[in-house]
């Protein structure tokens, strides 16, 4: 069987496994692989044919995890026709190098608020449509390929233009098939504006796919426009486009915009569990990576739990402990540094412990009982 023949059978029921990403994914490396190996029969591909090629895309340039996921693809394409009873290569020879850990793009708002101001303010029905988009991505933390699965009928909004929608989750078929996102007021009006510039347009062009929120807008003549989902390669189009009008550093993406999401319910006090929750995840495995933290990020936690700077718990203890030492003093007036320390609590919630107060040497007092006997109290 030939190369291109066996990929396109592999294709199609690869679609069957698992999300439509990753078929493309799959689908683009084996066939550049094709290419090169001149779409010989699947039975005369050796083990140093795929090694001289996986050498040759490291002497070019192609980062580890980039040919790791070529050879992670012929890795599943050569175990499916083994199964089958075809002679190949067995596939546990492909080796795979060690996952290169790059660290995460992760959005901050001075950079959204840049990516929003790039966008233009008129009539123009992209530009009221990608403002929806933004928003939405930066309310949610969903997925781009969550983001343009919802539906017209799917959007519930309140009063206040907010509201929350049902949709299907991308990477997990299984544990968490469906979960909801939600968006704020703001973000809300931006949504109707652009459900109703859509609606303008849908009364004098015909659409692919009307109920989709997100389409897009390809002009085919004056009044001929066809509006089709818009798709992951499409979305990231539009965040590169206004990314570089905004003249930001790195470009804004979804899944930025996740890992920001990830690391403020972090830091507003929230627990692994609300990431999961929140940004979908099947297990808490996958939060992990959303939470982790370097830089400014990381040195504000460490503070937070260092002796010398306000932690709540470790305040109060040391406060109770020196307000106790007061009954101990022999001079009173040192009692003017205890109510200090107080009062900078109470302000500041920063209390240093002070072993002069601390550990004060403890009064015996004699206590009679009423049947005439003594015992001493500390």
């Amino acid at each position: 069987m030939k190369l291109s023949q066996a990929i396109e059978e592999f294709k199609n029921w690869r679609g069957f496994k698992v999300t439509g990403q990753t078929v493309v994914r799959y689908d683009s490396a084996l066939r550049i692989f094709c290419l090169v190996m001149g779409d010989q029969d699947i039975e005369q591909i050796q083990i140093h044919h795929i090694l001289h090629y996986m050498k040759e895309m490291e002497r070019l340039g192609w980062k580890r995890n980039g040919i790791n996921i070529v050879a992670l693809a012929l890795r599943k394409f050569f175990e499916f026709y083994n199964l089958r009873g075809h002679n190949c290569i067995n596939e546990s020879l492909i080796p795979l190098q060690k996952k290169e850990f790059n660290i995460p793009r992760v959005a901050n708002d001075e950079d959204f608020k840049k990516l929003v101001s790039a966008i233009p303010r008129d009539n123009n029905p992209n530009n009221i449509r990608n403002l929806a988009l933004v928003h939405m991505v930066w309310d949610s933390w969903a997925r781009t390929g969550e983001i343009i699965s919802v539906d017209e009928d799917e959007l519930q909004f309140n009063k206040d233009l907010s509201g929350c929608a049902l949709i299907r989750t991308e990477k997990s078929r299984g544990k968490r098939p469906v979960r909801e996102i939600f968006w704020t007021a703001k973000t809300g009006k931006y949504l109707k504006a652009w459900l109703k510039k859509k609606s303008e347009i849908q009364k004098l062009m015909t659409f692919d796919d009307p109920n989709a929120v997100f389409i897009s807008i390809r002009k085919c003549g004056i009044y001929d426009v066809s509006g089709k989902r818009m798709t992951n390669r499409s979305v990231c189009e539009v965040f590169r486009m206004i990314s570089n009008r905004a003249r930001l550093p790195s470009i804004f993406n979804a899944h930025s915009a996740r890992h920001y999401g990830g690391r403020k319910i972090i830091k507003e006090g929230g627990a692994s569990a609300d990431v999961t929750n929140i940004l979908g995840h099947s297990n808490l495995e996958s939060s992990q990576f959303y939470t982790m933290m370097w830089g400014t990020d990381l040195k504000e936690r460490w503070n937070l739990f260092q002796n010398t700077v306000g932690n709540p718990k470790q305040d109060k203890a040391r406060l109770n402990k020196n307000l106790k030492g007061i009954m101990s003093l022999d001079n009173l007036d040192n009692a003017k540094e205890i109510f200090d320390s107080f009062i900078e609590f109470m302000q500041k919630g920063n209390i240093p412990s002070n072993d002069q107060f601390i550990n004060r040497p403890k009064h015996n007092t004699i206590v009679n009982t009423p049947g005439g006997g003594k015992w001493s109290k500390f």
